[in-house]
């Protein structure tokens, strides 16, 4: 039987969401809890100084919290996809900000961190989602996995992703019923369908669907177009990606092109953008677009610009009638294709887009042109340090480093303090509502 913590008082927000409170003089985090919430605590893992647990009860609810309007948050089996939904979206703002001025404290930045910028949709924001298939007696359903688990949550509505992506899933799993398609299972490594990925445009009038598949093998394939296309007209591509992998990695590196195209179109502050099913691109829109007019904001019209990471170009090709030129690198093939494309689409001419790996390329660009500006925008794990230092050797006077990841930005922004920059100011923005997610914009420039 697991130890119960008894009238676990919370106290404060912590990262990932959690929610934090003290109990035999260790730090006890409980997710799906808030400050104000007395709870009795179930521990799951004990160690030197902290404790994790889930609420077993709820002896007090906090004078803020709300009820959760989704059956699958917060339950004894919840979908890790949410952690916020009992808390008004102001309170989730204010916690935001407070985190994100916790964690500068290490460098004594937490005054240069401003008030997070809020999205302008709180539900249904998201552009792209890939949900894991689980099965049960009735068959294959759709879910989200279970936080720090591949337990896939069933849900029949979920609030972040636009309600026709629901009934795309429902209709793929009426036709999965129908012709006794079966899920496929990590232990067993039999089935077919791993995930469901769509993708959808900011008018919502063009959708890809993916289909991610153990093997090349999908049966019915005809049916299942013509239903698809039948029921959502918008859909302009359908994807089978080959995941022959044993591993949680969701996209294979096989694919075969079911119907229409593997791309759709969609816009950015007047900016169109052909975006391939593989390439990146922010899932929020809105906040997207609040995002980049900022980034516009910080520069001006004779600088040149590294890009790097630049994805499809969306940062490089926003930001090119305000500058004089700019460079993008990409390591992605189809998204540095897609990023020439929209150049093209656009009719810019001042941006220049190169693939392959930025430490790779980058030495040579320091040798040929001098940039005023960078903006970094990596994934998750950060810039390497050598890209940083190579950076700092060129004295490039302002860098916009771009992340949604907080502890590996500011161990890159300690480097690039040691390296003779300072920070301007560091601006939050809401790119996840509803989760502890954030999007930041530190801005550095020479001390």
């Amino acid at each position: 039987m697991n130890r119960i913590i008894p009238y676990l008082s919370i106290e404060k927000i912590a990262m990932h969401g959690y929610g934090l409170g003290f109990a035999d003089g260790k730090a006890v985090f409980v997710p799906f809890t808030m400050p104000g919430d007395c709870v009795n605590v179930s521990v799951s893992l004990e160690k030197k100084d902290v404790i994790f647990g889930t609420a077993d009860e709820f002896i007090h609810v906090s004078d803020l919290s709300q009820i959760p309007q989704c059956d699958a948050f917060g339950s004894e089996h919840a979908c890790g996809g949410c952690d916020w939904l009992m808390a008004p979206y102001q309170t989730q703002v204010e916690w935001k900000t407070e985190l994100l001025r916790q964690t500068f404290e290490q460098l004594n930045l937490s005054k240069k961190v401003r008030d997070t910028i809020v999205s302008p949709k709180t539900e249904f924001y998201r552009n792209k989602s890939f949900l894991p298939v689980g099965r049960n007696d009735d068959g294959i359903y759709f879910g989200m996995y279970e936080r720090y688990s591949h337990n896939v949550v069933p849900h029949k509505r979920c609030l972040l992703q636009p309600p026709v992506m629901d009934e795309i899933l429902d209709e793929i799993v009426s036709f999965a019923h129908k012709v006794k398609l079966e899920a496929y299972d990590e232990v067993t490594h039999k089935g077919i369908l791993r995930h469901a990925g769509i993708r959808i445009n900011k008018k919502q009038d063009e959708i890809l669907l993916i289909l991610v598949t153990k093997g090349s093998k999908f049966p019915f394939t005809k049916q299942f177009i013509q239903t698809m296309i039948t029921s959502f007209p918008q859909i302009k591509g359908i994807v089978q990606n080959i995941n022959r992998s044993v591993g949680n990695v969701i996209l294979g590196d096989e694919d075969k092109i079911l119907f229409g195209v593997p791309y759709l179109n969609d816009e950015l502050i007047g900016v169109k953008f052909r975006l391939h099913y593989k390439s990146f691109f922010q899932v929020n829109t809105d906040t997207t677009e609040l995002m980049y007019k900022y980034l516009k904001q910080s520069l001006s019209s004779d600088d040149i610009v590294l890009d790097a990471f630049c994805g499809t170009g969306s940062i490089g090709l926003c930001i090119a009638d305000k500058v004089s030129q700019v460079h993008g690198i990409e390591e992605v093939p189809e998204a540095i294709a897609d990023a020439g494309h929209n150049q093209k689409l656009n009719s810019i001419k001042n941006a220049v887009f190169h693939q392959g790996k930025v430490e790779a390329i980058l030495p040579d660009f320091m040798k040929r042109i001098s940039f005023s500006a960078v903006i970094l925008d990596p994934p998750r794990k950060g810039v390497e340090s050598s890209i940083l230092l190579a950076i700092a050797e060129q004295r490039i006077p302002q860098i916009l480093y771009v992340s949604c990841n907080p502890m590996t930005l500011v161990r890159d922004v300690r480097v690039l303090l040691e390296s003779g920059y300072k920070v301007e100011k560091v601006t939050p923005f809401d790119m996840f509502p509803q989760t502890w997610h954030i999007e930041t914009v530190v801005q550095l420039s020479l001390a």
